[in-house]
């Protein structure tokens, strides 16, 4: 059986990762069908692998799964994002966040960073996709970094039941980098010895608030002194 080039033992989890990147990116619209074989075929597997993914992505709501007619992406909806969604994954980062400690944060510090640089990249590439795919990334680290694996899967059900909103949130960005810098503005706030600092900027950032508008005013700033020079 071919694998093009993904590793046998995590096959599943590989897959799951590209086909929730583009659903979260919007390359699957709203309604369409996603269909075993022609995934089977698409990642050249078997359609056991294929049957886990969309069974796990449904999971996450971000497909939908009904009798005798097959499985389609979920519909988006903003409905709910900020009464329900936003608090809910508010109340779980930062009790991610509060549950790390300083040590473990400070051991995550190089993934971070690596997530940064190509966040920029991407940014810099007009990349929406990966830009998502790599906020999403950043995210999820702050539960890894605290022990909280067993917690991704939820947060990833929040996440993407969400993804309409925060990719028309990028699409009114003027500058994509933007999204790096306010991610890097956060790791320096989660990194430092203010805890409860970091825990107000965690959740102003989550809500699209003062955090991220202070850091937008920053990062405009910085664009115009390099235009000058």
């Amino acid at each position: 059986m071919a694998t093009t080039g993904l590793a046998a033992r995590t096959i599943s989890d590989q897959i799951a990762e590209q086909v929730r990147r583009s659903v979260l990116a919007g390359e699957f619209e709203a309604g369409s069908p996603l269909r075993e074989d022609e995934l089977a075929q698409r990642y050249g597997v078997s359609r056991h692998p294929i049957r886990k993914v969309l069974q796990q992505l449904t999971l996450e709501g971000l497909l939908v799964a009904k009798p005798n007619c097959g499985v389609t992406v979920a519909a988006e909806s903003h409905e709910h994002v900020p009464t329900l969604l936003t608090p809910m994954r508010c109340q779980l980062e930062i009790y991610a966040l509060r549950q790390a400690g300083s040590q473990r944060l400070q051991s995550a510090r190089a993934e971070w960073e690596r997530v940064i640089r190509q966040m920029a990249r991407a940014a810099a590439d007009q990349d929406q996709q990966a830009v998502l795919s790599l906020d999403a990334e950043f995210h999820k680290l702050l539960l890894r970094a605290a022990g909280l694996q067993d917690f991704v899967l939820l947060w990833q059900a929040i996440y993407g039941r969400m993804r309409g909103h925060h990719r028309l949130n990028n699409r009114t960005l003027d500058d994509l980098g933007v999204v790096a810098f306010v991610h890097e503005r956060l790791l320096e706030s989660l990194l430092s010895d203010d805890l409860e600092q970091a825990v107000r900027d965690l959740q102003s950032h989550l809500e699209n608030g003062e955090f991220n508008r202070t850091a937008d005013a920053a990062w405009k700033r910085r664009q115009r002194q390099g235009s000058k020079r």
